[in-house]
């Protein structure tokens, strides 16, 4: 018996060996990846130009044939940028729809025509108007958009107000 009990110890050490240099590991790679990202508690990299910026200028129509211009902004207008191949847009067509719904102001959503399927993009933005556009389009390009999904809020004049990767909450 007394082999036996020194057989599991042997075995049992050699398990809590390999669990440890696994647990290392991990955090060795999750501290790469950290450094990488920024460190903790730091922001993302924008996916857009900062706040305070002023939006280029553009030109462009939705698919309802209005429109747009930075200089025909008035109040404060939201837009979100989307793409249809980005899984995470998907996710916040409905809170985009919903904090359009709620804007006092306008809010327009720009898609870009990536090789995606358009038609579950189109129909989670119903009611909202919609600038389909190549990527790189006028409007992508004045707000400097390097990802999606964006959220902008533009104030009057064209500069930004704020910009992230949430869906803004209406004021």
């Amino acid at each position: 018996m007394t082999t036996a009990l020194l057989v599991a110890v042997v075995l049992l050490a050699a398990l809590t060996v390999f669990n440890l240099v696994l647990v290392l590991g991990v955090v060795r790679r999750l501290r790469t990846f950290e450094h990488r990202a920024g460190g903790p508690g730091e922001r993302p990299p924008a996916l857009t130009a900062p706040a305070g910026e002023r939006v280029g200028d553009f030109t462009a129509s939705t698919v309802d044939d209005r429109r747009l211009s930075r200089a025909a902004l008035a109040g404060t207008t939201l837009f979100g940028f989307f793409s249809p191949n980005c899984s995470a847009c998907h996710e916040r067509l409905g809170d985009f729809r919903t904090a359009a719904a709620r804007h006092s102001g306008d809010a327009y959503a720009v898609v870009v025509r990536d090789g995606g399927a358009l038609e579950p993009v189109l129909a989670g933005l119903a009611d909202t108007p919609v600038v389909l556009e190549e990527p790189d389009g006028p409007v992508a390009r004045a707000f400097g958009v390097s990802g999606f999904p964006a959220f902008v809020l533009v104030r009057e004049g064209g500069v930004i107000e704020s910009t992230g990767l949430q869906v803004p909450v209406p004021a």
